[in-house]
């Protein structure tokens, strides 16, 4: 009977081999995750502040743009507005001329 008790010791230590080995994986396995959960957290990061820098200098253009065309547009606005101003006065003339020839 000892041959009995040496296989149940040979399967016990084969059991004990197979846990230990999958410990062992699932702790390299968890290392590793580890690992690569900080590089993609990493480059996550860096991702966002690339994004983020990219995103101010877009806007800053803009509204530098912005800027510019609301300057363009009053001087156009300007420029109406004094040749409105011209047109009228030179229109009230005209009418002025027109009554006085009439009376």
């Amino acid at each position: 009977m000892d041959i009995f008790k040496e296989i149940e010791d040979i399967e016990k230590i084969y059991e004990d081999l197979i846990n230990n080995a999958k410990e062992r994986n699932l702790k390299d396995i968890e290392i590793h995750r580890d690992n690569q959960q900080k590089i993609f957290e990493s480059l996550i990061s860096n991702k966002n502040e690339l994004v983020n820098s990219i995103l101010s200098e877009i806007s800053k253009k803009v509204n530098d743009k912005t800027s510019e065309f609301e300057e363009q547009l009053q001087k156009a606005i300007d420029k109406i507005e004094s040749l409105f101003q011209k047109r009228i006065g030179n229109l009230q003339k005209l009418i002025l001329e027109k009554v006085e020839l009439d009376f």
